[in-house]
């Protein structure tokens, strides 16, 4: 049976690797959709107040639900968590907490402008590519503390780029008789459990969506205490709802963190909904494309230094670079790109960022690799990109190796049992190897 192998080889002069310090080819602040519409509407939030009350009754009387306890047995976790199937270093960022401001104008428990004017909740989006994580379940929404179900919205569209209609939300009663309201969640994803029955803490509840009053992806927590006065759960020099904190640790209002770097084969398209949003991901690159390496932002702090390199698949440094932050965001992604050349080593490579006391990777395959029909056959052929001599391995007898260039002309032909090839003959370029063998390998 004869056996033919087909590889692309790159042959080069030398190898160098580059290093530049360059400017972003773009990005920028990643603004979250927003209209003026508040997530519910002061009758949406009077009917909904009214059938809790209604339901609280109920469950009381059938001893479903006990009398509030002391507020201090009540501490939050935080209400989000990644699916276990999604593997991103971060996957969310906080728009806007709880209006502190009772005039027209805004401000937020720590006298910054992170909410807009009557807002009674925090909104913690998903980001990047909300519709991406909406698409594949990525973000679930959990108990921020034991308590008992008390109502349950579903049913409703969960796509919205703008206000319309009603949520989808669970909300849920404490011992403390605190309440906690989650919102704008994926129909059908709503956790089996029913009306009166308990959930722990770090239970799931549900998925991040954009049913109701919603421009995008997020949960709405708006939460209120046995006497439904609003709390805003972050204590901060503005709070005016209450002195204490309510969660186990409060994350600190500025979190900076490098959600995800990624690769990709486009720049990549931020829309709503997801058919104007494309990641345009791709982790396969060949000789001549063009790569596109990007960074997804919370919190990213003017002023702070992100470091960034590319690893070839030995682990030398193919090109490193350095962003300095110039503003501060809420979310932001900046990108870089470039034409692969022709005397790269194939292999897997490593996208390498560092930002904020972390190290994150992500990687890639560049080249193309040997075509083999039967599984049990295992050739390597290396260095690739080559320069001088080439190895064959896994070949035991006679073999035929035949190099052509881009045009189809054959520029190469020997017949060897040696599994070292002399290539100093051909010139630099992009080859096509046919290794032929009549015998079993």
């Amino acid at each position: 049976m004869k056996y033919i192998i087909f590889i692309i080889l790159s042959i080069v002069t030398s190898i160098s690797n580059a290093q530049n310090i360059i400017a972003p080819e773009g990005g920028g602040e990643y603004i979250v959709p927003q209209n003026d519409d508040n997530c519910l509407n002061d009758i949406d939030r009077s009917n909904i107040q009214n059938r809790l009350a209604i339901n609280q009754t109920h469950l009381q009387r059938k001893g479903l639900l006990n009398p509030p306890s002391n507020r201090e047995d009540i501490q939050f976790a935080w209400p989000l968590q990644a699916a276990e199937t999604h593997a991103w270093n971060n996957y969310y960022g906080i728009s806007n907490y709880i209006d502190q401001d009772s005039t027209v104008g805004i401000k937020d428990f720590n006298c910054g402008s992170r909410t807009y004017d009557g807002h009674k909740g925090i909104d913690i989006f998903s980001w990047p590519f909300p519709w991406y994580q909406y698409e594949n379940n990525s973000i679930e929404i959990i108990a921020a503390a034991d308590g008992v179900i008390i109502e349950k919205d579903d049913g409703f569209e969960d796509d919205h780029c703008e206000c319309i209609g009603s949520w989808n939300a669970v909300y849920v009663q404490h011992t403390d008789g605190s309440v906690a309201w989650y919102g704008h969640m994926k129909i059908g994803s709503l956790t089996e459990k029913a009306i009166g029955e308990s959930v722990e803490q770090g239970e799931y509840l549900g998925i991040v969506a954009s049913s109701g009053c919603s421009t995008g992806p997020h949960l709405h927590l708006e939460v209120y205490d046995s006497e439904i006065k609003l709390i805003e759960p972050f204590t901060g020099e503005c709070n005016r709802f209450n002195e204490d904190t309510w969660w186990e640790d409060q994350q600190d209002y500025r979190e900076p963190k490098l959600n995800l770097l990624h690769t990709h084969d486009a720049v990549p398209e931020h829309g709503c909904p997801t058919v104007n949003e494309d990641p345009h991901f791709q982790n396969e690159f060949y000789p001549g494309d063009r790569i596109y390496t990007a960074f997804y932002y919370k919190d990213a702090l003017a002023g702070s230094i992100s470091s960034y390199r590319i690893l070839t698949p030995d682990g030398e440094v193919w090109s490193e670079w350095e962003q300095e932050m110039e503003t501060t965001f809420n979310a932001s992604w900046w990108y870089w790109s470039e034409i692969l050349p022709d005397d790269a080593p194939f292999g897997i490579w490593t996208l390498e960022a560092t930002y904020s006391g972390e190290v994150l990777t992500h990687e890639y395959s560049y080249g193309v690799y040997a075509n083999v029909e039967n599984n049990d056959i295992q050739i390597k052929i290396y260095p690739n990109p080559a320069k001088n001599l080439l190895n064959i391995t896994g070949i035991n007898n006679t073999f035929k190796i035949i190099i052509i260039d881009l045009s189809g002309k054959t520029v190469f032909t020997e017949n060897s049992k040696n599994n070292k090839v002399d290539i100093t003959s051909i010139a630099a370029g992009l080859y096509t190897i046919q290794i032929q063998t009549e015998d079993k390998l």
